[in-house]
């Protein structure tokens, strides 16, 4: 009995130590962070870097003069071909400035692109300032080349009344309008905002227009945002 004991024990400490290297594994510790407000997790995760390798995989086969579409979970899960024929989704669920700033050296292509459209913002809320937010913005725009045209997508509202814990669509809206003012300083960047046809009369992003959970786009929001990347696209 004693013995059966003894391995029981070993069982358990061996099962907890795999359940943790599991937890430690994946983004799953951030995913709770993030859906309680309380992210504690580094910014640049595990996940960050598994999806930023495949990238880097991705990128010497890129041809020349393609759309690169770079941004965060929006981005990922946006049709770039629906906008762009000839195109490469670099969306990162989660993704923020930082992040967006440690990874474009990593992509050649970027030297060969004919467009680029960035989207990104709505994690830095967490994190840093609006200020702060800006500054990697310009940053991150003079890593780019200076005659491919730029499209810079706004970060869209989101709804109040059911994602509670997000930033409000008050400093999103005040966010947005230092971005236009810092892209007006640049002859190859145009900004794009498709909250306009997004958000209702309260400034919430419309409930028929996520999947739920308040900020990420279901198909009719896809189709909005679509609609005006490809305008801003064709006139860049």
């Amino acid at each position: 009995m004693r013995i059966l004991r003894k391995l029981g024990v070993v069982y358990l400490f061996i099962l907890h130590m795999l359940f943790a290297f599991v937890l430690v594994k994946s983004n799953f510790i951030e995913e709770v962070g993030y859906k309680l407000g309380v992210s504690t997790a580094p910014e640049l995760s595990v996940y960050y870097e598994r999806i930023a390798t495949y990238h880097s995989r991705i990128d010497g086969n890129v041809p020349e003069g393609a759309s690169l579409f770079i941004g965060d979970s929006i981005t990922q899960g946006l049709a770039t071909s629906a906008i762009a024929n000839l195109s490469v989704n670099y969306g990162i669920g989660s993704d923020t400035t930082l992040g967006v700033l440690n990874r474009i050296p990593r992509y050649k292509s970027v030297s060969r692109a004919g467009s680029i459209v960035l989207a990104i913002g709505v994690n830095d809320l967490r994190r840093r300032s609006n200020e702060e937010i800006v500054t990697n913005y310009e940053d991150i725009l003079g890593l780019l080349p200076e005659d491919t045209p730029v499209v810079v997508s706004a970060i869209l509202p989101v709804d109040e009344r059911v994602q509670r814990v997000v930033p409000s669509n008050k400093r999103i809206l005040r966010v947005n309008k230092l971005i236009r003012e810092l892209v007006r300083k640049y002859n190859n960047v145009t900004f794009s905002d498709a909250g306009g046809g997004l958000r209702g009369s309260d400034n919430n992003l419309k409930s028929n227009f996520h999947v739920g959970d308040g900020v990420h786009l279901n198909y009719e929001g896809y189709q909005v945002l679509i609609r005006e990347l490809r305008r801003t696209l064709d006139n860049a």
